[in-house]
């Protein structure tokens, strides 16, 4: 009755398993790079993970040097949300690459960048989940690979793409059974979250392009990120502002000159009677006969109607 059926384990990888998408992903890390001691610890998760995901990719209309800066530095989107009212989690930092994250809803974790350039970025996070949807405390695990790429419209207009791979390895001996309750939850709200703070960080450079005076005073109120680090935010919020307003001449600059040649490109004809003589001549009265059968019989005007 049992033959045939799969291990809780070999359930749980082939329900949340894209085995070519986790193969692809591992393969982005770049091991020769890193020193043994982080490549053992990210192999301990990532060759045997409880939940492996990949986040559906994000674009988004924001500054390459502002999206670097926010992904390195994450305390400063945290210390913004803070000001705004809208979120419990708290970002405090320990380090030059390293932070302790509280998302105030029973996860707590140490995060560390162990490998940073323009177009990767790889996190190893370890911590712990205590909340209602286990019975105690779950320790574990996680790594995240976030890949990036950037690209310009002809107008000069950047944008930067981004995705999400997540592995994330339980401590616990019922690992299995907690996969298959976590998975659908972690999935979803991994998934939002990314996507909502993806679309955050492109509103902070839309802001820092139409509106360097509300992010100086914004900066101003940063009081959770070191005065260092608030400079830092500033300086960069003006190198996209005066990178917007020279796309923004650019194109004001483009316009002109297309306008300016619409204007010119239309010059009349002058008609050249010299050479237009015989096209000018009148029609004789030979030239002018037709075949009536062609438009049929032209009725006759009674002469009635033109007495007084």
């Amino acid at each position: 009755m049992l033959a045939g059926r799969l291990s809780a384990q070999e359930e749980v990888k082939q329900v949340v398993f894209n085995r070519t998408e986790q193969k692809e992903a591992v393969l982005q890390i770049p091991f020769a790079k890193l020193n043994r001691e982080t490549s053992d610890s990210l192999h301990q998760v990532i060759d045997n993970p409880s939940i492996f995901r990949r986040l559906p990719v994000q674009v988004i209309d924001c500054n390459p040097s502002m999206y670097r800066l926010l992904i390195r530095y994450p305390e400063i989107v945290v210390n913004i949300w803070d000001l705004m009212g809208i979120t419990n989690v708290s970002v405090e930092r320990t380090g030059q690459y390293r932070f302790h994250a509280d998302d105030g809803a029973g996860t707590v974790s140490d995060v560390d960048l162990v490998y940073g350039n323009q177009n990767t970025h790889i996190f190893y996070a370890s911590g712990y989940y205590d909340g209602p949807l286990t019975p105690g405390k779950v320790s574990a695990n996680c790594v995240l690979i976030l890949k990036s790429g950037y690209t310009k419209t002809q107008d000069g207009k950047e944008f930067v793409l981004n995705r999400l791979d997540l592995f994330v390895r339980f401590d616990n001996k019922g690992a299995d059974l907690l996969a298959r309750t976590l998975y659908p939850l972690v999935g979803k709200t991994a998934d939002y979250n990314f996507s909502e703070a993806s679309a955050f960080l492109g509103k902070i450079s839309q802001s820092a392009e139409d509106n360097l005076a509300g992010i100086q005073s914004l900066s101003g109120k940063l009081r959770n990120i070191t005065p260092e680090l608030r400079d830092h935010f500033y300086e960069t919020a003006i190198l996209v502002n005066k990178r917007g307003q020279a796309i923004e001449r650019a194109a004001q600059i483009q316009m002109k000159q297309v306008e300016s040649k619409a204007a010119t490109s239309y010059e009349p004809r002058r008609l050249d009677t010299a050479s237009n003589v015989k096209s000018l001549r009148p029609i004789s009265s030979q030239q002018a006969t037709f075949d009536s059968n062609l438009i049929g019989a032209i009725p006759r005007k009674r002469s009635a109607q033109f007495r007084r």
